[in-house]
């Protein structure tokens, strides 16, 4: 055929594209430009001979990492890796065989050359299998020794029953978060356990029982720091260094607890484990250390969530075959799962609104059903939860479900204050204040405080309910007064209500401190609910002088028990100690806005002579139904009584100077001031988050001639540091704490 017929048909065809790399290019991009073997390391051995580290980069960095890992399995899978055997060449072995007169072919395992070859064979066998790495088979070895390590430092059994006790007594009354009995029982497994069964690690153990030990020294930590002053002596024992308090023992408990919590890790939490993380939140918030308590009960609700706290677990079917004592026993163990996400959710939503902190629990993800308020079986496997009637003694579950129902507007006070940043929105104000007062009058006889039920006082498992009555005073009270404190600079109605439910706390904590002794002076709630009420009154004085004046001779009164309070706790408190400096500051501000001479307060009245007893059924109550609001925002400080006269104490007139009216500057606020451009008052928050302090921690200004109240003024002439009444801290200007800085009154 003619060649050149064929060339029309050739020059159709498309021509065929240039064939592309496939490869991955795992070069360096300067050894791929310049053609060099690179050693894929960062930077490669090129580039630092070159000195271009820094264009020493990769356009594929996983693949480069890829094949370094590849490169080197390979590596040890032939040389044997750390077990490396020297594998002689077959003809060398042959050569050395019949050197010594044995012929090859005679080499079967009978023979002195067959053995030699299979002991030879075997030790190749070996080096591949160490060569291997180890997926299967984990080495348990670090953390078996460091959890016996940890329970090591668990004291004997002896001192163990010394000490819990002190725990049921003192701590776990408050919130119940411990059912006795259950952990009775977990106890008295773990003592059980033989030294082998220990000895083998953790995960020879039941999921209870790995975080057992944890739970043991967080109720061990907690009874040391209630210890009584006239503690028993053998206690001292435990003690490994001279100089060592049970402050010091009690930190090295929480801190092992956690060390536990930590290595066991997250992957098979347990409800114990749940229950160890909130006890460590409650030993933060007694030492003082409220940001790191915060961050703990955080923790404590996702391992809760993880194990399905927040769900109804009654939903899942039981196990056909169970035996009825198991159900019985599985009834009882949901009712303490609930109850324990009762108490991290109260907790949760109480720190939210102390610190101005958001929640770790969605309010929209709904929650579990309450437990049952069941009076303590005398064995789980033989009755089921039921109701307690009217007759039988309540107990601190009681308590805490009653609490939850007082402290459940703060989860709509909390959605309040962020869908309302502006204060606008009043009339759901009044709706929620009166929906407050109408749960205050449903409590069961024995927890009010007016006219209560003394039927169980006397019995002796009902030690706690006298204290329980001025909690449900304070709780009730402080939810009235985190309902109104965003709007007592802008509206006088809540002013009033603010102060009214501040005195009722401040006189429910009075009445607690007095039931109370130095065994509980590291109690946190002795603490934060004063320090909270006493500021807000405050302010609300110093800025508004001349409102709420009939109110004015009993919060000066207990302005001084609160000082009186905190003074005595100062030195087994450290959170105490730091707010007793703050309240001497605005106390004279105080005294100084009000025109109060110099020297403390002492005004008779009838609830400063009563006993703690008389004074709960004569002080104001949660009961009562708070003054009628105004939905009339005020505008000007003193626009509301501008033809009310200058008041004057007289009980206090040898402490007063002569009658003045009040400074004209604090009659009429300059222009430039606006008190409704102030952030929200959160007096804990600014303790704990801004390092809120002053000078006079530790200074006796209440001795006459001391401090001059006249003197103080702004920051100027003598500087920050001679003037120990002026507020230190990390806020703005903006803040009170500025404005009482910056402003003469």
């Amino acid at each position: 055929m003619d060649p050149n017929l064929e060339q029309p048909s050739r020059s159709k065809s498309p021509p065929k594209p240039p064939r592309k790399r496939k490869r991955i290019v795992i070069s360096c991009t300067e050894c791929h430009r310049r053609k060099q073997k690179c050693d894929r390391e960062s930077p490669c051995s090129n580039c630092v001979a070159r000195n271009k580290d820094n264009l020493c980069q990769y356009e594929n960095e996983s693949a480069r990492k890829q094949q370094l890992l590849e490169d080197s399995v390979s590596t040890a899978a032939v040389n044997g890796g750390a077990f490396s055997v020297i594998k002689p060449n077959a003809a060398d072995s042959v050569a050395q065989v019949t050197g010594f007169g044995y012929n090859k072919s005679n080499a079967t395992n009978n023979t002195t050359l067959g053995i030699f070859k299979k002991l030879q064979d075997r030790d190749a066998q070996t080096a591949d299998q160490f060569s291997r790495p180890q997926t299967t088979m984990p080495d348990l070895s670090g953390l078996r020794e460091k959890y016996k390590s940890l329970i090591r430092q668990l004291p004997s059994k002896e001192y163990i029953e010394k000490l819990l006790p002190t725990y049921f007594r003192e701590v776990n009354c408050s919130y119940s978060p411990l059912d006795e009995g259950f952990f009775r029982d977990l106890l008295a497994e773990w003592n059980g356990l033989s030294f082998a069964t220990l000895n083998r690690g953790p995960q020879e153990l039941s999921g209870d029982m790995q975080f057992f030990p944890a739970l043991l020294f967080q109720c061990l930590a907690l009874a040391l720091q209630f210890q009584p002053l006239e503690y028993d002596p053998t206690l001292d024992s435990l003690k490994y260094a001279a100089g060592m308090s049970f402050d010091d023992l009690a930190s090295d408990y929480s801190e092992s607890s956690v060390a536990i919590l930590s290595l066991l890790g997250k992957r098979h939490t347990t409800l114990v484990a749940v229950q160890a993380g909130f006890l460590r939140t409650s030993y933060l918030k007694n030492v003082g250390m409220v940001t790191e308590s915060w961050h703990s009960l955080s923790q404590t609700i996702r391992d809760a969530q993880e194990i399905g706290l927040h769900k109804d677990s009654l939903l899942h079917s039981r196990h056909p075959d169970a035996k009825p004592a198991d159900v019985l026993e599985n009834l009882w163990i949901e009712q303490f799962r609930r109850r324990m996400w009762l108490i991290i959710s109260v907790w949760d939503i109480h720190m939210a609104i102390i610190l101005g902190r958001p929640t770790t629990i969605d309010p929209r993800d709904g929650k579990p059903p309450l437990p049952i308020d069941a009076p303590f079986p005398r064995n789980r496997r033989e009755e089921a939860p039921s109701p307690r009637t009217e007759a039988d003694v309540p107990t601190p579950l009681t308590m805490l479900l009653w609490n939850t129902e007082v402290t459940a507007p703060l989860w709509d006070i909390f959605i309040l204050e962020k869908e309302d940043p502006h204060q606008n929105n009043f009339a759901e104000v009044e709706k929620m204040h009166r929906l407050i007062n109408q749960i205050s009058r449903h409590y069961p006889p024995f927890f009010r405080t007016e006219n209560p039920d003394l039927t169980f006082d006397a019995l002796p498992e009902c030690y706690w309910i006298p204290r329980a009555r001025p909690v449900f005073q304070n709780n009730a009270a402080f939810t009235i007064m985190a309902l109104h404190r965003p709007y007592i600079f802008t509206n006088s109605s809540s002013r009033t209500a603010a102060l009214k439910a501040g005195l009722d706390v401040l006189r429910a904590q009075r009445t607690l401190f007095n039931l109370l002794n130095s065994t509980h002076y590291k109690w946190f709630v002795l603490v934060l609910n004063t320090f909270d009420a006493i500021i807000l009154i405050a302010a609300i004085y110093i800025l508004h002088p001349c409102e709420n004046r009939s109110d004015l001779e009993e919060a000066l009164q207990h302005f001084e028990w609160a000082k009186e309070r905190f003074q005595m706790m100062s030195s087994r408190n450290s959170m105490a100690r730091t707010a007793l400096g703050v309240v001497k500051a605005i106390s004279l501000r105080l005294n100084k806005a009000l025109n109060i001479g110099q020297g403390p307060v002492t005004i008779k009245t009838a609830s400063s002579t009563a006993s703690p007893t008389s004074e709960i059924a004569s002080s104001t109550t949660p009961n009562q139904t708070y003054p009628p609001l105004s939905t009339h925002p005020s505008t000007s400080s003193v626009s509301s009584t501008p033809t009310q006269t200058p008041y004057t104490l007289p009980t206090i007139s040898n402490l007063t100077s002569p009658p003045t009216s009040i400074p004209a500057s604090w009659e009429q606020y300059p222009t430039s001031f606006d008190c409704s451009s102030m952030p929200v008052l959160q007096p804990m928050h600014d303790l704990v988050y801004k390092d809120l302090g002053s000078g006079m921690e530790t200074s006796s200004y209440d001795v006459v001639g001391t401090w001059d109240a006249g003197s103080i003024g702004p920051a100027g002439t003598e500087g920050m540091a001679a003037q120990p009444w002026m507020f230190e801290g990390d806020f703005g200007s903006d803040s009170f704490w500025g404005v009482m800085n910056s402003y003469n009154p």
